[in-house]
Protein backbone atom coordinates (compact mmCIF):
# COMPACT_ATOMS: atom_id res chain seq x y z
CA UNK A 1 0.00 0.00 0.00
CA UNK A 2 1.29 3.46 -0.91
CA UNK A 3 0.27 6.87 0.38
CA UNK A 4 -0.62 8.79 -2.78
CA UNK A 5 -4.30 9.35 -1.91
CA UNK A 6 -3.83 12.40 0.38
CA UNK A 7 -1.48 14.01 -2.14
CA UNK A 8 -3.74 13.41 -5.15
CA UNK A 9 -6.82 14.52 -3.22
CA UNK A 10 -5.02 17.67 -2.10
CA UNK A 11 -3.97 18.48 -5.66
CA UNK A 12 -7.53 17.97 -6.88
CA UNK A 13 -8.99 20.16 -4.14
CA UNK A 14 -6.39 22.88 -4.71
CA UNK A 15 -7.00 22.75 -8.45
CA UNK A 16 -10.72 23.20 -7.88
CA UNK A 17 -10.17 26.20 -5.63
CA UNK A 18 -7.81 27.79 -8.15
CA UNK A 19 -10.44 27.25 -10.83
CA UNK A 20 -12.94 29.20 -8.74
CA UNK A 21 -10.47 32.01 -8.18
CA UNK A 22 -9.20 32.34 -11.75
CA UNK A 23 -11.79 30.89 -14.14
CA UNK A 24 -14.90 32.46 -15.64
CA UNK A 25 -18.09 31.34 -13.84
CA UNK A 26 -20.61 29.28 -15.84
CA UNK A 27 -23.19 31.15 -17.91
CA UNK A 28 -25.90 30.53 -15.28
CA UNK A 29 -23.82 32.55 -12.81
CA UNK A 30 -23.42 35.46 -15.22
CA UNK A 31 -27.06 36.50 -15.31
CA UNK A 32 -27.91 40.18 -14.77
CA UNK A 33 -27.89 40.95 -11.06
CA UNK A 34 -26.19 37.66 -10.21
CA UNK A 35 -22.72 38.14 -11.65
CA UNK A 36 -22.12 41.19 -9.43
CA UNK A 37 -22.72 39.02 -6.35
CA UNK A 38 -20.50 36.13 -7.41
CA UNK A 39 -17.03 37.60 -7.43
CA UNK A 40 -13.98 35.30 -7.55
CA UNK A 41 -13.53 35.84 -3.80
CA UNK A 42 -17.15 34.85 -3.18
CA UNK A 43 -16.77 31.69 -5.26
CA UNK A 44 -13.53 30.83 -3.44
CA UNK A 45 -15.23 31.27 -0.07
CA UNK A 46 -18.12 29.09 -1.20
CA UNK A 47 -15.69 26.43 -2.40
CA UNK A 48 -13.83 26.46 0.91
CA UNK A 49 -17.11 26.14 2.83
CA UNK A 50 -18.20 23.21 0.66
CA UNK A 51 -14.78 21.54 0.93
CA UNK A 52 -14.58 21.86 4.71
CA UNK A 53 -18.14 20.63 5.24
CA UNK A 54 -17.55 17.84 2.72
CA UNK A 55 -14.49 16.56 4.59
CA UNK A 56 -16.38 16.64 7.88
CA UNK A 57 -19.34 14.83 6.32
CA UNK A 58 -17.12 12.23 4.67
CA UNK A 59 -15.33 11.47 7.93
CA UNK A 60 -18.53 11.49 10.00
CA UNK A 61 -20.22 9.05 7.61
CA UNK A 62 -17.22 6.72 7.64
CA UNK A 63 -16.97 6.75 11.44
CA UNK A 64 -20.72 6.15 11.77
CA UNK A 65 -20.57 3.21 9.37
CA UNK A 66 -17.67 1.70 11.36
CA UNK A 67 -18.97 2.57 14.81
CA UNK A 68 -18.25 -0.94 16.05
CA UNK A 69 -14.57 0.03 15.85
CA UNK A 70 -14.66 3.77 16.61
CA UNK A 71 -17.17 3.51 19.45
CA UNK A 72 -14.39 2.53 21.81
CA UNK A 73 -11.73 4.65 20.06
CA UNK A 74 -13.32 8.09 19.83
CA UNK A 75 -9.99 9.92 19.61
CA UNK A 76 -9.13 8.07 16.39
CA UNK A 77 -12.36 9.33 14.85
CA UNK A 78 -10.76 12.79 14.63
CA UNK A 79 -7.47 11.60 13.12
CA UNK A 80 -7.93 12.27 9.40
CA UNK A 81 -4.42 11.23 8.43
CA UNK A 82 -5.23 7.57 9.10
CA UNK A 83 -7.75 7.61 6.26
CA UNK A 84 -11.40 6.71 6.20
CA UNK A 85 -13.65 8.97 4.13
CA UNK A 86 -17.07 8.18 2.68
CA UNK A 87 -17.94 9.70 -0.70
CA UNK A 88 -21.69 9.92 -0.08
CA UNK A 89 -21.17 11.59 3.28
CA UNK A 90 -18.77 14.02 1.63
CA UNK A 91 -21.27 14.87 -1.09
CA UNK A 92 -24.05 15.53 1.44
CA UNK A 93 -21.69 17.55 3.64
CA UNK A 94 -20.56 19.67 0.68
CA UNK A 95 -24.17 20.40 -0.29
CA UNK A 96 -25.03 21.40 3.27
CA UNK A 97 -21.91 23.55 3.52
CA UNK A 98 -22.74 25.33 0.28
CA UNK A 99 -26.38 25.80 1.32
CA UNK A 100 -25.26 27.21 4.66
CA UNK A 101 -22.88 29.62 2.95
CA UNK A 102 -25.58 30.77 0.53
CA UNK A 103 -28.02 31.28 3.42
CA UNK A 104 -25.60 33.23 5.62
CA UNK A 105 -24.28 35.44 2.82
CA UNK A 106 -27.65 35.70 1.03
CA UNK A 107 -26.15 34.57 -2.26
CA UNK A 108 -28.17 32.60 -4.87
CA UNK A 109 -27.69 28.88 -4.27
CA UNK A 110 -28.05 27.46 -7.78
CA UNK A 111 -25.56 29.74 -9.54
CA UNK A 112 -23.11 29.01 -6.72
CA UNK A 113 -23.71 25.28 -7.16
CA UNK A 114 -23.13 25.55 -10.92
CA UNK A 115 -19.85 27.34 -10.25
CA UNK A 116 -18.73 24.45 -8.04
CA UNK A 117 -19.68 21.75 -10.58
CA UNK A 118 -16.26 21.63 -12.23
CA UNK A 119 -14.29 21.64 -8.94
CA UNK A 120 -16.61 18.91 -7.62
CA UNK A 121 -15.99 16.76 -10.68
CA UNK A 122 -12.25 17.39 -10.37
CA UNK A 123 -12.22 16.26 -6.74
CA UNK A 124 -14.13 13.10 -7.70
CA UNK A 125 -11.51 12.34 -10.34
CA UNK A 126 -8.80 12.87 -7.73
CA UNK A 127 -10.56 10.46 -5.36
CA UNK A 128 -10.69 7.63 -7.88
CA UNK A 129 -7.14 8.33 -9.04
CA UNK A 130 -5.93 8.19 -5.45
CA UNK A 131 -7.76 4.89 -4.94
CA UNK A 132 -6.12 3.52 -8.09
CA UNK A 133 -2.62 4.52 -6.99
CA UNK A 134 -3.06 3.28 -3.40
CA UNK A 135 -5.04 0.13 -4.13
CA UNK A 136 -8.15 1.27 -2.24
CA UNK A 137 -11.71 0.46 -3.36
CA UNK A 138 -10.39 -2.53 -5.30
CA UNK A 139 -12.62 -4.73 -7.43
CA UNK A 140 -14.12 -8.14 -6.87
CA UNK A 141 -12.14 -11.18 -8.03
CA UNK A 142 -13.21 -12.48 -11.43
CA UNK A 143 -12.70 -15.84 -13.12
CA UNK A 144 -11.27 -14.36 -16.31
CA UNK A 145 -7.47 -14.83 -16.17
CA UNK A 146 -7.05 -11.99 -18.68
CA UNK A 147 -8.49 -9.46 -16.23
CA UNK A 148 -5.89 -7.14 -14.68
CA UNK A 149 -4.45 -8.46 -11.42
CA UNK A 150 -4.45 -6.22 -8.36
CA UNK A 151 -3.89 -6.67 -4.64
CA UNK A 152 -6.35 -6.40 -1.79
CA UNK A 153 -5.70 -5.10 1.73
CA UNK A 154 -3.85 -8.30 2.56
CA UNK A 155 -1.57 -8.15 -0.48
CA UNK A 156 -3.29 -11.01 -2.32
CA UNK A 157 -3.04 -10.43 -6.07
CA UNK A 158 -5.91 -11.80 -8.15
CA UNK A 159 -7.61 -10.97 -11.45
CA UNK A 160 -10.19 -8.36 -10.45
CA UNK A 161 -12.67 -5.88 -11.80
CA UNK A 162 -10.67 -2.73 -12.69
CA UNK A 163 -12.97 -0.73 -10.43
CA UNK A 164 -10.59 2.12 -9.63
CA UNK A 165 -9.51 2.54 -13.25
CA UNK A 166 -13.12 2.53 -14.43
CA UNK A 167 -13.97 5.08 -11.74
CA UNK A 168 -11.12 7.34 -12.82
CA UNK A 169 -12.03 7.10 -16.52
CA UNK A 170 -15.72 7.68 -15.84
CA UNK A 171 -14.93 10.67 -13.60
CA UNK A 172 -12.69 12.10 -16.32
CA UNK A 173 -15.56 11.79 -18.81
CA UNK A 174 -17.91 13.60 -16.39
CA UNK A 175 -15.29 16.30 -15.85
CA UNK A 176 -14.89 16.86 -19.59
CA UNK A 177 -18.66 16.90 -19.99
CA UNK A 178 -19.01 19.55 -17.29
CA UNK A 179 -16.28 21.59 -18.97
CA UNK A 180 -18.09 21.30 -22.31
CA UNK A 181 -21.40 22.42 -20.76
CA UNK A 182 -19.78 25.15 -18.68
CA UNK A 183 -20.58 27.95 -21.11
CA UNK A 184 -23.84 26.56 -22.50
CA UNK A 185 -27.09 28.41 -22.01
CA UNK A 186 -28.43 26.21 -19.20
CA UNK A 187 -31.03 26.98 -16.56
CA UNK A 188 -29.41 27.78 -13.18
CA UNK A 189 -28.83 24.56 -11.25
CA UNK A 190 -28.90 22.20 -14.24
CA UNK A 191 -25.13 21.94 -14.52
CA UNK A 192 -24.70 21.17 -10.81
CA UNK A 193 -27.55 18.67 -10.54
CA UNK A 194 -26.55 16.92 -13.75
CA UNK A 195 -22.94 16.58 -12.56
CA UNK A 196 -24.07 15.18 -9.22
CA UNK A 197 -26.54 12.80 -10.89
CA UNK A 198 -23.89 11.39 -13.21
CA UNK A 199 -21.31 11.13 -10.43
CA UNK A 200 -23.68 9.37 -8.02
CA UNK A 201 -24.93 7.02 -10.74
CA UNK A 202 -21.34 6.05 -11.54
CA UNK A 203 -20.52 5.49 -7.87
CA UNK A 204 -23.60 3.30 -7.44
CA UNK A 205 -22.86 1.22 -10.54
CA UNK A 206 -19.20 0.73 -9.59
CA UNK A 207 -20.17 -0.28 -6.06
CA UNK A 208 -21.47 -3.58 -7.48
CA UNK A 209 -17.95 -4.34 -8.73
CA UNK A 210 -16.11 -3.51 -5.50
CA UNK A 211 -14.45 -6.20 -3.44
CA UNK A 212 -13.12 -4.14 -0.53
CA UNK A 213 -14.80 -4.71 2.86
CA UNK A 214 -17.79 -2.56 3.74
CA UNK A 215 -20.43 -2.64 6.48
CA UNK A 216 -23.70 -4.17 5.28
CA UNK A 217 -27.33 -3.30 5.87
CA UNK A 218 -29.78 -6.05 4.95
CA UNK A 219 -27.06 -7.63 2.85
CA UNK A 220 -26.33 -4.41 0.92
CA UNK A 221 -23.11 -2.41 1.12
CA UNK A 222 -23.51 0.89 2.97
CA UNK A 223 -21.31 2.52 0.32
CA UNK A 224 -23.85 1.59 -2.33
CA UNK A 225 -26.80 2.66 -0.22
CA UNK A 226 -25.17 6.02 0.38
CA UNK A 227 -24.55 6.48 -3.35
CA UNK A 228 -28.19 5.54 -4.04
CA UNK A 229 -29.37 8.15 -1.52
CA UNK A 230 -27.23 10.87 -3.11
CA UNK A 231 -28.48 9.80 -6.55
CA UNK A 232 -32.09 10.16 -5.37
CA UNK A 233 -31.39 13.68 -4.08
CA UNK A 234 -29.56 14.61 -7.29
CA UNK A 235 -32.36 13.30 -9.53
CA UNK A 236 -34.93 15.18 -7.44
CA UNK A 237 -32.90 18.37 -7.85
CA UNK A 238 -32.44 17.79 -11.56
CA UNK A 239 -36.19 17.21 -12.01
CA UNK A 240 -36.99 20.37 -10.09
CA UNK A 241 -34.56 22.40 -12.17
CA UNK A 242 -35.99 21.03 -15.43
CA UNK A 243 -39.52 21.89 -14.30
CA UNK A 244 -38.66 25.36 -12.98
CA UNK A 245 -39.74 28.39 -14.94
Amino acid sequence: MTDFYPLVFGVGALGGLLWLLLAIPPRSARLPGVSRELTPQTLLDAGLAALAAGLIGARAAFVSAHWAYYGSRLVEAFVFREGGLNWAGGAVGALLGLAGYALVTRRPFWPLADSLAFPGALVTLAIWTGCLLDGDAYGRPVANPLAPASADLFGTRLPRWPTQALGALYSLAVLLGVLWMHDRRLRPGLLATLMLTLTAAGALALDFTRGDPSPLLSGLRLDGLGAAAVLAVAVAGLTQRLAAR
